[in-house]
């Protein structure tokens, strides 16, 4: 055998005993996937959670009305043209020079409104005012901000001079914040009495929290439309103005009533909770909505309020929440919770 044929024979083995030793070491693997050190410590996140839901609602339109006024005289300005709107706080016209208030309200007014009056009625103008912008609180009594805002209101719609008093013969009333003319009754320089302006068509008075809500996270609840929300009563309504206004001129709504189709909004927590999210595999003991969590060593009790994506929401019923939790090892028991 030659010396060339001896080198070959060795390399040979050598490369033979090389293979045989990696197939019969142990596994490892690569650093890029192995496991770090403490495995069994994950880090944590809080976040506010609204627990948004896609409900259906049912909306609650109002009939054509007409609208009245109960001022006399010559009609010397108006804004009534088919298909205009009128919106609660402008003057849509102008009796002998009077402006007239348009006033969307949840009582009609009835009478004279001065310092002093009380009553639904008024609580039901304060209310439009402090809609409105103005800084009145809905108390039912006739107070001084009451006045303030109704000076201020009279006198922006052209009203010289105003006292603070609401005659009623001033006010025409809106039954939504914002109404579209059908037909006008009364043209320039017309005499008008005491009767009909315009009429318009029926309005959006309530929506209807009908389905979707099942399995929800319990708390008040607001419906949300864009940038503007309204809260849900215990009766599934939502009557808020300013929000029935915005629904009433937004896509969703047209497109619903256009094709005959359910109208479905976002209905969310009013108070968003500041959640944890932890790993579905770090609660133990979990039983109505309870369970544990391990965080420095000691169980701590959590609530569990969602799961999404293999993550699970939780909130801590005492003390701060952790930064990090541990997940059980295979076959331990962790302690209960205290």
């Amino acid at each position: 055998m030659t010396s060339a044929t001896v080198g070959l024979a060795a390399v040979a083995l050598v490369a033979v005993g090389l293979l045989a030793g990696i197939l019969l070491a142990p596994g490892r693997a690569p650093s890029s996937v192995a496991a770090p050190e403490g495995e069994r410590r994950v880090a944590v996140s809080s976040r506010l959670f609204d627990d948004a839901r896609r409900v259906e609602v049912t909306p609650h339109v109002a009939e054509a009305v007409t609208l009245t006024v109960a001022e006399s005289g010559r009609v010397t300005r108006t804004a009534c043209t088919p298909g205009a709107v009128i919106a609660s706080g402008m003057s849509p016209l102008t009796v002998d020079d009077r402006p007239v208030l348009a006033l969307a309200t949840t009582v009609p007014l009835w009478r004279d409104l001065e310092w002093g009056a009380r009553g639904e009625d008024v609580r039901a103008m304060q209310a439009e005012l402090a809609r409105l912008g103005h800084p009145v609180t809905p108390t039912g009594t006739y107070d001084r901000p009451t006045s303030t805002a109704v000076a201020t209101i009279l006198r922006e719609i052209g009203v010289a001079q105003p006292s603070g008093r609401l005659p009623v013969a001033s006010v025409i009333w809106l039954p939504a914040p914002q109404v579209t003319v059908a037909s006008c009754e009364v043209a320039l320089a017309q005499t008008i009495g005491p009767g009909p302006f315009a009429t318009v068509a029926g309005g959006l008075t309530s929506l209807e929290v009908t389905g979707g809500l099942t399995g929800a996270v319990a708390g008040d609840r607001v419906l949300r439309i864009g940038d503007v929300s309204a809260p849900i009563d215990a009766g599934g309504m939502v009557t808020d103005p300013a929000f029935l206004a915005a629904v009433a001129a937004s896509p969703e709504f047209a497109f619903a009533t256009a094709s005959n189709s359910a109208l479905t909004l976002d209905a969310v927590l009013a108070t968003p909770l500041e959640v944890v999210v932890v790993p579905p595999g770090a609660i133990f003991g979990i039983a109505d909505g309870t369970g544990c969590v391990l965080a420095d060593g000691q169980p701590r009790p959590v609530r569990v309020v969602a799961s999404s994506l293999g993550q699970t929401m939780v909130t801590f019923d005492a003390g701060p929440a952790p930064t990090y939790v541990e997940l059980p090892l295979p076959g331990e028991v962790p302690p209960p919770c205290r």
